[in-house]
């Protein structure tokens, strides 16, 4: 057989394979031999009619077709073979001509990643400490939580009091949009909906009012609110005193609670500042590498994320086709919408699965095998069920440690100090790439 090659964009290459006609023939008397030993002919036993004979009854054609889908999956492999090939996954069939017989394959390559010169990335690293005045948020919020509500049968809302209100209301066209009951600080504390606590100030136990309200977001309008005062408290803050540290836990003075809130913000912003930073940092390194992949690929990273959401709308109760129709969208739109997401996964995947590839990263089996009964009792998987189940989510969890510690390793050379492990969360799903087969009458393998 005759190969000629031709390099597609995005990690494809197109393989021209013409078939010598001997061996053409020779495939076509093989699946004559088949149909004879398979089917009765008139005058003569299984297996015994000649090859002409076989042509004569079945047709040309018939025989010609079955031979060209043997054909079409013994010269691809050899072609393979002979190129030196690994492809990503399943080729797909363009184009066949038969005289000569001739096969034109397009193949996607294993995704193509250049890291460039990542160790000398570096990125200031300044965790912020917390202001006196974020220590002081803190403490306002466990003194309102400590602080002594006293109901009243009667009297007026006033700023200051805690009161309870029953609100309902509804758009212009009368569809109720809000019903509930809400309580809050008047004066101190965020209402329900804006303009609120103007409208209720003032407002007797058991009063009623009607009135219009803002309703904020993607669509601003006007509601129709009714309210009523269903209940007033006097709201008494406890003094900011060592009375209130001992209250609160095993303080003996003010300063000592003070002192523990700031280590507590400390630690919380050295949490949220670290998952920013390594995400800054994988940014940083996807930005400044060439990553290359197949169609393929994306078009199931894409199925993937449809996937996701459908099991999202599965568990409450609803389903991907009444969600398109509720948006007025295809699924088509859909998956076009959902590309760049996808497309932003792969590369991010990619590129740390082989930063763990070029500093030599692994994972225990050990840790993979712990995490993955983990995840097996979580789910309450069979014995019988984890047979099936069980390597596939090991894979998944090898992959995913793996791209935490590569995270982690970036973290440390953005840094500038590889002596230094900080945990980071990988920020988006970075599993290394999975081979997923076809059926032949479609793809090649």
């Amino acid at each position: 057989m005759r190969i000629t090659t031709e390099n597609l964009p995005q990690r494809q290459v197109v393989l021209t394979i013409e078939v010598d006609p001997e061996r053409v023939e020779k495939a076509m008397r093989q699946v004559a031999r088949r149909f004879a030993e398979r089917y009765d002919i008139p005058g003569f036993r299984r297996g015994k009619a000649p090859y002409e004979i076989v042509v004569r009854t079945f047709g040309r054609e018939a025989i010609f077709e079955e031979a060209v889908e043997i054909l079409s999956q013994e010269v691809y492999r050899e072609a393979l073979d002979q190129l030196g090939l690994d492809p990503y996954g399943p080729g797909r069939l363009e184009r066949v001509d038969p005289e000569p017989l001739t096969f034109r394959v397009i193949v996607p390559l294993k995704p193509e990643v250049r890291l460039g010169d990542y160790r000398s990335l570096r990125l200031p690293y300044e965790p912020p400490e917390p202001t006196e005045e974020e220590v002081m948020e803190v403490l306002e919020r466990l003194r309102r939580d400590h602080a002594i509500i006293e109901p009243l049968s009667e009297g007026v809302a006033e700023p200051g009091m805690m009161v309870t209100v029953a609100l309902r209301a509804s758009d212009a066209e009368g569809k109720v949009v809000l019903e509930d009951e809400f309580s809050f600080v008047l004066g101190q504390e965020e209402p329900p909906l804006p303009g609120l606590e103007e409208r209720i100030a003032g407002m007797a136990v058991n009063e009623t009012r009607t009135f219009e309200l803002p309703w904020p977001g993607d669509k601003p309008r006007v509601l129709h609110a009714e309210a009523t005062l269903i209940g007033i408290s006097r709201y008494l803050l406890p003094d900011l005193d060592d009375a209130l540290a001992q209250t609160i836990g095993d303080f003996e003075t003010l300063e000592e609670l003070k002192a523990k809130i700031r280590q507590d913000l400390v630690a919380h912003k050295r949490r949220q500042y670290d998952s920013e930073y390594a995400e800054r940092a994988l940014e940083t390194l996807v930005d400044q590498a060439e990553v290359a992949f197949p169609p393929q690929m994306l078009e199931e990273e894409i199925n993937e994320l449809v996937e996701d959401l459908e099991n999202f709308l599965r568990r409450r109760g609803k389903d991907l086709e009444s969600y398109l129709k509720e948006r007025n969208q295809t699924l088509e739109a859909l998956r076009e919408e959902f590309r760049p997401q996808a497309e932003r996964r792969i590369r991010r995947g990619l590129v740390l699965y082989q930063l763990a590839q070029e500093e030599g990263l692994s994972v225990p089996e050990e840790v993979v095998e712990q995490e993955a009964q983990t995840l097996r009792r979580r789910v309450q998987a069979s014995e019988e069920a984890w047979k099936h189940l069980g390597p596939e989510v090991s894979a998944t969890v090898r992959s995913r440690l793996l791209a935490r510690r590569a995270l982690e390793r970036l973290v440390e050379i953005a840094r500038g100090d590889l002596g230094i492990t900080v945990k980071a969360e990988p920020a988006g799903e970075a599993e290394a790439p999975v081979v997923e087969g076809a059926s032949a009458s479609e793809t090649f393998e």
